[in-house]
């Protein structure tokens, strides 16, 4: 594996983990059978798992199919970007309108939105504007 690749991988392997325990604490320390912690719960656990099966398998076998890492990554990112903005978009609704903090979230969710998209993107095509070499199958 190459040095950038083993990288990525670690990296999405930990994240995986740490989006599980997030996930684990939503369910701990929530209301029991709410959907104010069930919805998160089960957005990060979601997350949690495809990164973390991303991170540690080269190869997952989807209806009969092979598919690489990257794609399965691509699909972990976008999940994660989806969550990410539309927890975003439900906060604005606790700011006034056009005041610095509603500025402020409307920006970071941009923004995250963007860039997850963006690194989705990057996994699912094998690197167009990254190296290539780190997004390869073996």
């Amino acid at each position: 594996m190459s040095g950038p690749k083993t990288v990525v991988r670690r990296g999405f392997a930990g994240g995986g983990v740490a989006t599980l325990l997030l996930a684990g604490l939503f369910v701990v320390g929530g209301e029991s059978g709410a959907v104010s912690t069930l919805v998160p719960a089960g957005w990060l656990g979601a997350v949690g798992v495809t990164l973390l099966l991303a991170g540690t398998r080269e190869r997952l076998a989807i209806a009969g199919r092979p598919v690489g890492w990257p794609r399965v990554a691509a699909v972990g990112v976008c999940l994660l970007a989806a969550g990410c903005g539309g927890f975003g978009l439900t906060q604005l609704d606790e700011f006034a309108t056009g005041s610095v903090p509603w500025l402020l979230t409307a920006a970071l969710t941009v923004f995250v939105m963007g860039y997850f998209g963006w690194f989705a993107r990057e996994c699912w095509t094998g690197g167009r504007l990254l190296d290539e070499e780190t997004f390869a199958v073996e």
